[in-house]
């Protein structure tokens, strides 16, 4: 987009004059007004009946209204009675009346006036009245504003929200309307907390802010839910496809490329949205189901929404009780690790191993990680995983060592959610001293799609490890459209064909056009190729003819536990001495 938000243009916002409705149907009475009651700083709003009054106090919120008793339409009487009814017990009422009757009197107070004064009017007890109750009103709301409002965006903070929810839930009970609950995220918010600091961070969140509030009716509420997390209350709704184009204009309205201390970023937001009645009966259900929605539009990629299926929640319970076997798995000792072997193929030697996570299940034996893996990121697990494995590696290493299998060569996948949250390096180096063992029998793995989205998270690491003296590989390679520019300036040293193309060859045209230009382009840049999913001889003499130095494959064996694998290895070794 070529819109660009700069957020450090934030010009201070004067404070706003109280506001003081006047209704009276006297032109003059209410000129009069005006002229005493602006001399002492306040904005007036006139209304020439009952009617006009409401409107204006549902649209203003003012501090005070001052209603005559007598007017055509609804009187002064009636109206402060609606007023209440319709939720306005915090704006209070002064009735001005020619009527100094006792029972005027009483029934001024019984609809809900907090005072009376009658006409002809003494102008300084009108000042003197109006500037106490004003006072009193504004610095209730400003306690009130600590207690409800959020600090940063002046937005409705969650005790509010809830509130503002289950009332709109009662009316919408009472005319048979519909809600439209939405809950916005803004998409890859740490890495800009991370990359500009806290303080642009919370700029952003106040442009956020500020972008929905103008983007809403006034009649709608717009809340902070905490962190980057905002929520939408539309109320008569004219079902989905009225809160489809809303719901689109929320996304296109966050998608912008922000100025932060002057580089640009694009910011966007992830939505979901859950329905009054169909997707729940009351607040705590309704978020609960926008929330759910919301993620799953995170995992349909981001910037855009979706609206709640009551499938999801059963989705998010199953994740909630993976998640919680994977730390059962995590205490208990469960994971474990088996150990592919990548092959010379042109000297037909073992060049060293990939280690593979599985999951030993006391019940289901065997769990590959493709069945828990993503939920493990997701949810950080893959943080304590990762250390775990890198310690368990370089145990494996020492004794193999003391067994005297040497050379060997172990290759470790790490994620993105590595990069970004954890310090490798640290860990490496501590792993690696505590087993005595080299930095250049290691091999670090990322996907080509870890190197598109993170690169530059993960350069800085990549290098650090690389200069320790570990092998730099690109895993899936053929599959993320990475570019020229990642394999020439990263500290590269192997390319990985992925098993998708290979098993298509020799037969498959387009597979071998493939395969053939990616080993072109190694060859051209000086890395090394390694080929995996090899199961017949005939893809591996294609490969051989085309310079591919390694190789992985049931041909020559699965991934294995350690003491299969020091088997392996000796049977090779024996057979091939």
């Amino acid at each position: 987009m070529n819109n660009v938000v700069s957020l450090f243009e934030n010009p201070q916002k004067e404070e706003e004059k109280p506001i003081v409705v006047l209704a009276d149907d006297d032109p003059s009475i209410r000129l009069m007004v005006r002229h005493v009651l602006e001399s002492e700083d306040y904005e007036i709003v006139e209304a020439e009946d009952g009617l006009d009054a409401i409107k204006a106090v549902e649209k203003q919120h003012p501090a005070l209204v001052l209603l005559d008793a007598v007017m055509p339409g609804l009187d002064g009487f009636t109206t402060c009675q609606q007023l209440k009814d319709r939720g306005h017990i915090d704006v209070p009422v002064i009735m001005l009346t020619g009527l100094d009757d006792d029972a005027s009197v009483e029934r001024a107070y019984e609809v809900g006036a907090i005072d009376y004064i009658t006409k002809p009017i003494k102008w300084a007890v009108l000042k003197h009245r109006v500037r106490s109750i004003v006072k009193s009103v504004m610095a209730e709301r400003k306690i009130q504003q600590l207690e409800y409002r959020d600090t940063l965006t002046q937005l409705p903070n969650r005790l509010l929200f809830v509130d503002r929810l289950e009332q709109a839930i009662v009316r919408a009970e009472r005319h048979r309307e519909s809600i439209a609950l939405m809950v916005v995220d803004i998409d890859d918010f740490k890495l800009v907390n991370d990359s500009f600091g806290h303080e642009a961070g919370d700029k952003l969140i106040k442009a956020v802010g500020d972008l929905l509030s103008k983007s809403m009716r006034r009649a709608d509420t717009v809340a902070r839910l905490g962190g980057d997390e905002f929520a939408i209350i539309i109320e008569n709704v004219d079902g989905e496809d009225d809160a489809i184009s809303i719901a689109d204009n929320v996304t296109t309205i966050l998608e912008h490329n922000v100025r932060l201390d002057n580089q640009e970023t694009f910011t966007s937001a992830s939505v979901g949205i859950a329905m009054f009645p169909d997707d729940g009966a009351d607040a705590s259900t309704l978020l609960k189901n926008a929330d759910t929605a919301m993620f799953r539009a995170k995992e349909q990629g981001r910037r855009c929404f979706q609206f709640y299926k009551a499938e999801m929640s059963v989705n998010a319970m199953e994740r909630l009780e993976l998640e919680n076997s994977i730390r059962q798995a995590i205490e208990n000792n469960e994971l474990v690790i088996h150990y592919q072997p990548t092959i010379d193929i042109h000297n037909n030697e073992i060049s060293g191993v990939e280690a593979l996570l599985r999951w030993q299940h006391p019940e289901k034996g065997i769990i590959s990680p493709d069945d828990f893996l993503q939920v493990a990121i997701e949810s950080g697990l893959i943080i304590s995983i990762g250390e775990w494995m890198i310690k368990t590696i370089c145990h494996q290493l020492r004794v193999w060592k003391d067994a005297g299998m040497e050379n060997q060569n172990v290759s470790i996948n790490l994620t993105a959610k590595q990069f970004k949250d954890q310090d490798l390096v640290s860990a490496f180096k501590i792993a690696l001293d505590e087993h005595q063992v080299e930095a250049s029998e290691l091999t670090i793995e990322v996907t080509e799609k870890t190197l598109i989205s993170s690169e530059g998270e993960i350069e800085a690491t990549l290098v650090k490890l690389h200069d320790m003296g570990m092998t730099i590989s690109v895993d899936d390679f053929g599959i993320g459209f990475a570019s020229l520019t990642n394999l020439k300036d990263l500290p590269i040293d192997v390319v990985k064909i992925d098993d998708a193309f290979i098993a298509g060859v020799p037969d498959n045209e387009q597979d071998v056009a493939v395969v053939t230009a990616i080993a072109g382009l190694t060859r051209g840049l000086k890395l090394k190729l390694l080929a995996e999913g090899i199961e017949n001889e005939r893809q591996l003499n294609m490969l051989k003819g085309l310079g591919c130095q390694y190789a992985q494959g049931f041909y020559w064996s699965k991934a294995l536990p350690a003491d299969q694998y020091e088997q392996f290895y000796l049977n090779r070794f024996y057979n091939l001495g």
